[in-house]
């Protein structure tokens, strides 16, 4: 009974460190084993702890440091990090332009104005 009551108590914390909560100005990237996995949209998210690692990224944070035409490749600055960004927005997107990342492809974001 007692082994029955310790495992019931290990899912519960294992279930609850797997839980992850991104705010409405914010995307979270998921690297699994360090490789990039997905992003996340805002909202309520489970993820696999230990596994997985979740990094919220500020959308009202991120500079377009160089023009990025379509289908082009550009810098972006999060924080005090510089990352490749890739346009799939038929628009250009400029110095100022608000953007969500959509996809990560390797350590190339996809992002659209936004």
């Amino acid at each position: 009974m007692a082994t029955i009551i310790a495992l019931i108590g290990l899912l519960f914390v294992f279930a609850v460190l797997g839980i992850k909560v991104i705010t409405e100005h914010e995307q979270g990237l998921v690297t699994r084993f360090g490789a990039h996995y997905a992003v996340l949209g805002p909202g309520l998210h489970m993820t696999v702890p230990i596994v997985d690692r979740v990094r919220s990224i500020d959308l009202r944070d991120v500079a377009v440091t160089k023009r990025i035409d379509p289908g082009e490749t550009g810098r972006i600055r999060i924080g005090n990090e510089d990352w490749d960004a890739r346009s799939d927005d038929p628009g250009r997107i400029t110095t100022g332009t608000p953007i969500r990342i959509t996809a990560l492809e390797g350590q190339v974001m996809v992002v659209t104005a936004g």
